[in-house]
């Protein structure tokens, strides 16, 4: 399902070891979508890969973020074995995607060829598991909807957001970064370069045409498009939510929009069949992860959730949300285990029968994100936890009422959804690991609740809370924020090599100070004087000739306000 109306801290320890290695035993051979089904395999014997080689299944990014953060590539990472799946082809049986971590193929076929599976030795033969009540997974005591929902908080809000982002550069995307101090990330450097950003999601309508984008294709950081659905024909796809989602995050159009990581990295990857509601979405999704982290996908971002399918026989019920009995939410927590931020919609049912959150927002160790509004009250809309075994969800929350986003038309409109939410707060969380390289990513999604305003209180309607970055930001870089630009600035040139200058319009009569940062936030050069009665104002920083290779923030103050930029030396 498109969300498109618009756990507590887990290190990879026992507790996920123990989690990752009781997969559960669910159906072997179900059907997920008319002619549609889902085949597991016994082993992954007479396969061509080993875990001793995985740079033959694995990108060197992805073993390196394994490597980064102590985590070993396992058998359960090695792909589903290609005779096996070379064998169901002779069977007219078309193979459509494979799970490594589930060692399972969706296929389409007849009813009749399924049938036929049931006598491979290769196939794992469980018979289909149907239930009967809904049950609590830990007490086993049976609950009807409004007795769950008696376990909700409903309180109000009331910490008052920041709004400090400048809206001559955000444009009306200023509330929405503001909101959690995202523009002092910003204005620090730290914009998700290097960070790889995986967009799960239904369809990218427009990508290679909108303004908001064009940084994205001309840097070449947009990394490429994967189709995991069944309209191979189209790979982009005709559903532009996808592409609502992806310019929240990685536009780029100073005055007008800019998102939470607008330098960063991205891979697009299209899961959801859009138009109907079936199981195999689900599979799509689990394929969709598992490519994110074949290639080395640091992050990512989905607004996508399932609940309620055209087939009522294959709804979940509240008593699956647990992170263990649905594959897509299991999947998601093996994701984390493999070192990526994992961040998904709590979904937009807040204000209908069903309430709550759907898969795969139940998962373990990673950030369901919920929506609030400009005000940074709780939006009705969003998704509530908690879990089935009463783990907090969502876990943080953002901005997901009137959120800005460019859409196909190249008009920069406002909508409602975690959908919105959710990539916003991803793209802030890229900008943080880009500051702290050496965290993993359990620590860095601990570090962002920590900093949230419910984090000593957290609840079932905001989780955590709204994060603050600039808590995490300021003790390391002890500089100042941006309010309203009060004045142009600008360093020519830049790059620069040797000599470079320091450029300010308008020049008010007044004090000035400049100082520069390291990246680390080492201040290395000091300037104050005093600026006579003229229309621009130059600095000849004859020091920058011995400054090492890198980037530099640059802050000025003057009697008219303050204002960071960045130098990078080649």
């Amino acid at each position: 399902m498109i969300f498109n109306k618009g756990k507590a801290y887990l290190y990879l320890s026992a507790y996920i070891f123990l989690f990752l290695t009781h997969i559960p035993q669910l159906p072997a051979q179900i059907q997920v979508a008319p002619d549609r089904y889902r085949i597991e395999f016994t082993d992954k014997e007479h396969n061509t890969y080993t875990i001793e080689r995985p740079h033959s299944f694995l990108s060197e990014r992805a073993i390196q973020r394994r490597a980064r953060q102590s985590i070993g590539v396992t058998q359960a990472d090695l792909p589903v074995s290609g005779y096996y799946t070379d064998s169901l082809s002779k069977m007219n049986i078309e193979v459509l995607n494979t799970s490594r971590w589930f060692n399972s193929a969706t296929v389409r076929c007849s009813a009749e060829d399924i049938e036929k599976v049931g006598d491979i030795d290769f196939i794992r033969k469980t018979s289909a598991i149907l239930r009967e009540s809904v049950q609590d997974t830990t007490t086993g005591k049976e609950y009807d909807l409004e007795t769950l929902f008696s376990f909700l908080f409903q309180k109000k809000n009331d910490v008052q957001p920041l709004y400090a982002a400048s809206t001559n550069y955000y444009g009306k995307a200023a509330d929405q970064i503001g909101m959690m101090s995202g523009h002092v990330l910003h204005n620090r450097g730290f914009r998700g370069k290097g960070m790889l950003i995986a967009v799960v999601d239904g369809g990218f309508y427009k990508v290679d045409e909108l303004s908001g984008f064009d940084s994205l294709h001309n840097e070449g950081r947009l990394r490429g498009i994967k189709n995991f659905t069944t309209d191979q024909e189209n790979v982009i796809g005709d559903n532009n939510h996808g592409t609502n989602v992806l310019s929240i995050i990685a536009s780029n159009l100073p005055g007008r929009m800019i998102g939470s990581a607008p330098d960063a990295d991205y891979i697009l990857i299209r899961s959801e069949e859009i138009g109907k509601e079936h199981l195999v979405e689900e599979d799509n999704w689990i394929t969709a992860v598992e490519y994110a982290d074949s290639i080395g996908a640091d992050l990512i971002t989905s607004s996508l959730g399932y609940s309620i399918f055209d087939d009522p026989s294959q709804n979940h019920f509240y008593s699956d949300l647990d992170g263990r009995i649905v594959r897509a939410s299991y999947a998601a927590t093996m994701a984390a285990a493999r070192g990526m931020i994992v961040c998904v919609s709590a979904g937009n049912d807040g204000d209908l029968p069903w309430k709550y959150i759907s898969v795969p927002a139940d998962a373990d160790s990673i950030v369901t994100i919920g929506a609030v509004d400009r005000n940074g009250q709780y939006a009705l809309f969003s998704s509530v936890g908690y879990t089935a075994d009463r783990r907090i969800k969502p876990d943080l929350t953002a901005m997901g009422k009137e959120t800005a986003y460019q859409g196909s038309s190249g008009n920069i409109n406002t909508g409602n959804g975690t959908s919105y939410s959710t990539p916003l707060l991803a793209g802030l969380m890229a900008c943080l690991w880009q500051a702290f390289p050496e965290k993993d990513n359990m620590e860095i999604i601990e570090m962002v609740k920590r900093s949230a305003d419910h984090y000593n209180e957290p609840d079932s309607l905001y989780g955590y809370g709204i994060p603050n970055f600039s808590k995490l930001i300021e003790p390391v870089m002890p500089f100042f924020e941006t309010e309203e630009d009060p004045y142009t600035v600008s360093v020519f040139p830049n790059p620069f090599t040797g000599v470079f200058t320091l450029y300010l319009s308008p020049a008010q009569h007044g004090r000035i100070s400049m100082r520069i940062f390291t990246i680390s936030g080492q201040q290395i050069f000091l300037h104050v004087g005093y600026i006579s009665e003229c229309n621009a104002y130059e600095l000849q920083v004859n020091e920058s000739a011995s400054f090492p290779a890198g980037m530099y923030i640059i802050e000025i103050r003057t009697d008219a306000g303050k204002i960071t930029t960045k130098a990078v030396k080649q």
